[in-house]
């Protein structure tokens, strides 16, 4: 009887379970905890609730001109932090193609299995057929016998009979000849009872042939669907080796994105200290702010202009850290 295929519910619940209890939810993890479900269908279902994960945007922040230095150094922390969880994706994602490849080989061997079995069962029936041709052959050969010892029987009750009439007077030839017609009829008896017994054996290896041809017909049946399922399995592993090079791919595209960020950040520090460089001259005293005595200032020399931020692609930002 086949098993009841799991829902994307309930892997869905096994995923989320894991996450809390702080586990990493890969698919060889949700079959242990539901306990059951085949590898292809834990794949779908996991790809699935990913996809319908919410993704936090990440946040803009404002940065003072006094922080420049610490935020670079924690936009470090944080490049560093997105490349490891993003190389512990890949992983992830390697390491489920690994498992779906697994399956597959998986699924390979029980077809190879299973094709042995069909080649013994297949050499069994021929086996079992030339016995039941041997034996009807046997069957046809008594049934002969019996005839020609019924002909015989026949020809001996004739020659009884006449013997009886030529030796009527004999009371002991005809005690002797009573006997041999009752040896005969318990012989005919015997060969009838055999002939019976040999049309049921026939009958019995007739059976059990269909019976062996019905099982070859079942595990061929089995046999071209475990070859669908390995077919499946194929395609999804190489869906997912596809996954895994379009993750390398956004990867690159991040980190190009986070170096970017960095280097703007760095010309927009150097930008505030050559505005600082160029109004402390003009201070009026030590520890007074810049912007307190803008009207001191001679012909101040134009702010640049502040970079453009540009907008990350959606598809570009660091992806938020996973839930702990």
């Amino acid at each position: 009887m086949a098993r009841p295929g799991i829902t994307r519910e309930q892997v869905t619940q096994a995923a989320d379970a894991l996450i809390a209890e702080g586990l990493h939810p890969s698919i060889e993890a949700i079959r242990k905890r539901l306990g059951t479900g085949s590898p292809n269908t834990v794949h779908k279902h996991l790809t699935e609730w990913r996809a319908a994960r919410p993704q936090a945007p990440a946040a803009v922040r404002e940065i003072p001109a006094s922080l420049t230095a610490a935020l670079a150094a924690e936009i470090e922390r944080a490049t560093a932090k997105a490349r490891a969880e993003i190389e512990g994706r890949l992983v992830e994602a390697q390491t489920e193609a690994g498992e779906l490849a697994q399956a597959g080989e998986d699924l390979e061997a029980d077809r190879e299995a299973l094709t042995e079995q069909v080649a013994a069962l297949t050499r069994e029936r021929d086996t079992l057929a030339g016995k039941a041709a041997q034996q009807a052959a046997d069957l046809d050969a008594q049934a002969q016998r019996i005839e020609r010892e019924q002909s015989a029987a026949e020809a001996a009750r004739v020659e009884l009979a006449t013997a009886r009439l030529r030796i009527e007077g004999d009371a002991e030839r005809r005690a002797e000849q009573a006997a041999e017609i009752q040896r005969l009829r318990a012989s005919l008896e015997t060969e009838t009872a055999a002939r019976v017994a040999g049309e049921q054996s026939a009958a019995v290896l007739a059976a059990q042939l269909e019976a062996l041809r019905s099982q070859v017909d079942e595990l061929r049946t089995v046999r071209a669907r475990l070859e669908s399922e390995r077919d499946q399995a194929r395609e999804l592993g190489h869906q997912a080796q596809g996954q895994a090079a379009e993750r390398a791919r956004q990867m690159e595209q991040q980190g190009a994105a986070l170096d970017t960020a960095r280097a703007q950040l760095a010309q927009q520090a150097a930008e505030i200290q050559r505005l600082r460089t160029t109004l402390e001259p003009t201070a009026p005293a030590a520890g007074v702010a810049v912007a307190d005595a803008p009207q001191l200032t001679p012909d101040p020399a134009p702010a640049a202009p502040a970079p453009v931020k540009k907008k990350t692609p959606a598809s570009r930002r660091t992806p938020p850290p996973p839930a702990a």
